[in-house]
C-alpha cells in the first residue's frame, strides 16, 4: 500500500531523521544547466520547471567578499583602492592595490567569460594572490567586510518555497574563497609545514569570521546552515591527517553552534570522500553531499550507507559528467535504480548529483533521470 503523499520539505525532514517519506526526496543541483538552457537559474524559475524536486534551494550569505568580487567602485572604511581593468584576449584581467593603515596589499585577477569554450560559470585565475607574507595579515582585516548581521532576503525565499522544500544559508569554511582566495592553496599547504604561525592565523581570522556569520544567519532565521568545505576536500590534495587535524575541530565547533540554535547541517564537499567521510559525520553534520562515485570521486554508496548511513542522510551521487552529459538514458536509469536499492531503506537519502548538472545536457537524459527517481524512489 503507497503512503500518503508528502510535500517536498515533509520528505526531506522525514528522511533526515532516518523515516521513510512517501518517495526518496530528489534534489539535483541544477543550476548551471538552467543557465545553458533556460537563460536563468532563478528560483521562480525553478519552482516553474521542476514539479517533481524537493527543494533544499541555497540562499547566499550577504557578507559581501572583496576577495573574489571587482565592483567598480570600492566602500571600504579607512582603505583606498586602485583599480584597473583591462582585456587580454578571452581574459578581463583586474588588477588592484588596497592601500590600508596596516600597510599595502595588492593582487591580480584573470576572469574567463562565459562561453563555449570555458563554459557556464568558468573561475577566475588568481595570477597574484593578497596575502604573500605573515606581514599582510594586519592589512587583510581591513579589507574583509564586517559580517552582516541582516537577513532581510531570506523570509521571502523561506515563503516563496514554502511546502516545497527547505532554504539553506551557505556559509563557507575558514579554506574555501577564504583563505583559499587570500592566498594560494599549494603555499597554504607548504606554510602548514614551514610558516604554521601564518597558516594558523590566516585560518583562524576565516574561522571567527565564519562562526560569525554563521550565528547573524541562526539569529537571523535560518533552519539549514549549507556548509561549503570543498577547498578542505582529500581531491585538494589534503590528506586524512591534515583533515583530521585541521578541519575536523573547526567543522565540529560549526556543527554544534548550527545545532545549538535548532538547526539542520548540510556538508558539502564534491571530491573524494571515502576517507573523510567517518570523520564528517561523527562531527555531526545532518547531511553529507555530493556523494561523488568513481572516476571523478570515489565513494562507494554501499560503503557509506553502511557504515555512516545511520547517523547522517547521503545526498547527491549521480555523475554531472559522466553518467547525465556524456553517458545514455539507460545508463542513467540504471545508475539511478541502482543507488536506490543500495541507500533508499531506512530513509536517509536523498538523490541528487555530484554537482549542478551542465550544459549539452540533452533532454533525453534529463527525462530519464527525473523517471528514474520517480520510478526507483517510491516506498
Amino acid at each position: 500500500m503507497s503512503k500518503p503523499t508528502m510535500t517536498g520539505r515533509e520528505r526531506i525532514l522525514a528522511t533526515v531523521k532516518h523515516e521513510e517519506p512517501d518517495r526518496v526526496p530528489i534534489s539535483p543541483r541544477i543550476g548551471f544547466y538552467l543557465m545553458w538552457k533556460y537563460g536563468s537559474a532563478e528560483l521562480d524559475r525553478q519552482l516553474e520547471l521542476l514539479p517533481d524536486m524537493s527543494f533544499m534551494h541555497i540562499a547566499s550569505d550577504p557578507t559581501p567578499n572583496i576577495l573574489e568580487s571587482y565592483p567598480d567602485e570600492y566602500c571600504i572604511p579607512d582603505v583606498k583602492v586602485e583599480q584597473s581593468k583591462h582585456q587580454d584576449g578571452d581574459f578581463l584581467v583586474v588588477e588592484r592595490t588596497f592601500h590600508t593603515p596596516a600597510g599595502k596589499l595588492s593582487d591580480r585577477t584573470q576572469i574567463p567569460p562565459n562561453n563555449r569554450e570555458f563554459g557556464i560559470g568558468p573561475n577566475p585565475i588568481k595570477t597574484e594572490w593578497v596575502v604573500k607574507s605573515r606581514d599582510d595579515l594586519p592589512a587583510l582585516r581591513y579589507i574583509l567586510a564586517k559580517p552582516v548581521r541582516r537577513y532581510d532576503h531570506l523570509k521571502p525565499l523561506c515563503e516563496k518555497v514554502g511546502d516545497r522544500g527547505v532554504v539553506m544559508v551557505c556559509i563557507r569554511s575558514p579554506l574555501d574563497h577564504n583563505a583559499g582566495a587570500a592566498r594560494d592553496m599549494q603555499d597554504l599547504m607548504v606554510d602548514y609545514y614551514n610558516d604554521r604561525p601564518l597558516f594558523d592565523e590566516l585560518m583562524g581570522l576565516f574561522h571567527e569570521r565564519m562562526m560569525e556569520q554563521t550565528r547573524n544567519a541562526l539569529e537571523g532565521g535560518a533552519e539549514w546552515i549549507f556548509g561549503s568545505w570543498y577547498f578542505a576536500s582529500l581531491s585538494s590534495g589534503w590528506s586524512p591527517r591534515h583533515f583530521q587535524d585541521i578541519f575536523v575541530p573547526r567543522l565540529k565547533e560549526h556543527v554544534a553552534l548550527v545545532h545549538k540554535y535548532g538547526a539542520y547541517y548540510d556538508y558539502y564537499d564534491d571530491g573524494k570522500l571515502m576517507d573523510s567521510m567517518r570523520m564528517i559525520a561523527d562531527a555531526g553534520v545532518d547531511v553529507l553531499e555530493t556523494c561523488t562515485p568513481p572516476p571523478v570521486g570515489d565513494l562507494d554508496l554501499a560503503v557509506a550507507k553502511k557504515s555512516i548511513g545511520g547517523k547522517v542522510t547521503l545526498k547527491g551521487y549521480v555523475d554531472l559528467l559522466y553518467v547525465m552529459q556524456r553517458g545514455t538514458p539507460e545508463q542513467i536509469d540504471r545508475t539511478v535504480r541502482e543507488a536506490m536499492e543500495i541507500a533508499k531503506p531506512g530513509g536517509g537519502w536523498i538523490i541528487g548529483s555530484s554537482d549542478s548538472f551542465r550544459e549539452n545536457t540533452s533532454d533525453a537524459n534529463m527525462a530519464a533521470y527525473w523517471n528514474a527517481c520517480r520510478t526507483y524512489g517510491a516506498y
